[in-house]
């Protein structure tokens, strides 16, 4: 009940996707497909090319964290947010692992949808909420956000 968007999964059945694509257009809802997967440039294509409106370009929680236990670098959605960018000519917006600086420079490598997520809500190193004025921290991060103007999706302005 009032629901403008819905996800989801690039690792959903075929068939799923089909269906969710459907069930938006027919209940007016929004689609955005999480690219979540191996090959995450081909996850966006597949989204686009089964009717998905938006990609959610992620790399989960548990991946960075693992990754980054076995003394590897922690992976981030800007590692490949330029070539998913490409991929497709359909908005994305990159999540996961994002710092506010990172998130508000998604514009830069073409991702128009800036997602703000646990940095803002949440403080790092313990379980409590994040310190600091919520309402001052958006309006600046809105500030930037807002000084990119018009961002291209997929070669149009």
């Amino acid at each position: 009940a009032g629901a403008t968007h819905v996800v989801v999964m690039s690792r959903a059945h075929e068939e799923t996707i089909h269906c969710v694509v459907k069930a938006g257009k027919d209940h007016g809802v929004e689609v955005m497909g999480d690219n979540l997967a191996d090959d995450m440039v081909s996850a966006a294509r597949k989204l686009e090319d089964l009717g998905c409106d938006y990609v959610i370009h992620h790399v989960g929680y548990d991946e960075r964290r693992g990754i980054a236990a076995r003394g590897a670098r922690m992976p981030s959605p800007l590692d490949q947010l330029k070539e998913v960018v490409e991929a497709v000519s359909i908005p994305v917006q990159a999540v996961g692992g994002l710092s506010l600086e990172q998130a508000i420079r998604t514009p830069e490598y073409g991702a128009p949808l800036v997602v703000l997520g646990a940095p803002l809500t949440i403080d790092a190193d313990s379980f409590k909420t994040a310190s600091g004025n919520l309402e001052d921290s958006l309006r600046m991060i809105c500030e930037k956000v807002h000084a990119y103007g018009d961002v291209a999706i997929g070669g149009q302005k």
